[in-house]
């Protein structure tokens, strides 16, 4: 347990905690693409559980629309890993256009 920072104390801060800070922009839109392709993966999930339920338990086939479905999950893992990146990459930039303002 930390001790409790008395009253009238200064902490110093990094020189960098403004510019990490994200624009609500940024987050909002990378957010959305992150859930969308959450959603997405749950979905190819469970199309791939539901199409490999006929293997196991001798029934018929199932449509083809069913195994279509299953394609969604790695197309939400593409989606989530270029939200990290494009969160990342702007993120990486701002630090990168002015790295002596504090100075």
């Amino acid at each position: 347990m930390k001790p409790p920072i008395p009253q009238g104390v200064c902490l110093p801060r990094s020189p960098y905690s403004d510019r990490m800070k994200e624009s609500g922009h940024l987050r909002a839109s990378t957010d959305a693409v992150f859930r969308v392709g959450a959603v997405l993966v749950a979905v190819g999930t469970v199309a791939s559980v539901v199409a490999l339920l006929p293997l196991f338990l001798g029934l018929d086939a199932l449509p083809v629309a069913v195994y279509l479905l299953c394609f969604l999950a790695p197309a939400g893992i593409g989606l989530i890993l270029a939200a990290l990146w494009w969160r990342a990459r702007t993120r990486s930039a701002r630090l990168r256009s002015s790295p002596f303002d504090h100075i």
